[in-house]
């Protein structure tokens, strides 16, 4: 994984780049843990080789998930 500062101000906005084969959520919570980051907005642009997406439903206070089990590009 690199990382790299890219804006200071009202917000800070970081630019972190994935090694092939990182499973992502593991690896941006740990970085983030490691950055004293405690909240955060993602905006992805890749590709996963298999991903669990999904949406908050509101009405039943929980998120639905959908396993994706191929190849997928993402763009968030």
């Amino acid at each position: 994984m690199k990382a790299k500062l890219v804006a200071e101000g009202t917000t800070v906005t970081y630019v972190v780049v994935l090694d092939q084969g990182e499973e992502a959520f593991s690896a941006l919570t740990d970085w983030a843990a490691s950055e004293g980051i405690s909240a955060a907005q993602v905006t992805a642009v890749g590709a996963f080789e298999r991903a669990v997406v999904g949406w908050f439903d509101r009405a039943a206070k929980d998120y639905r998930r959908i396993t994706v089990g191929q190849q997928c590009e993402v763009l968030s």
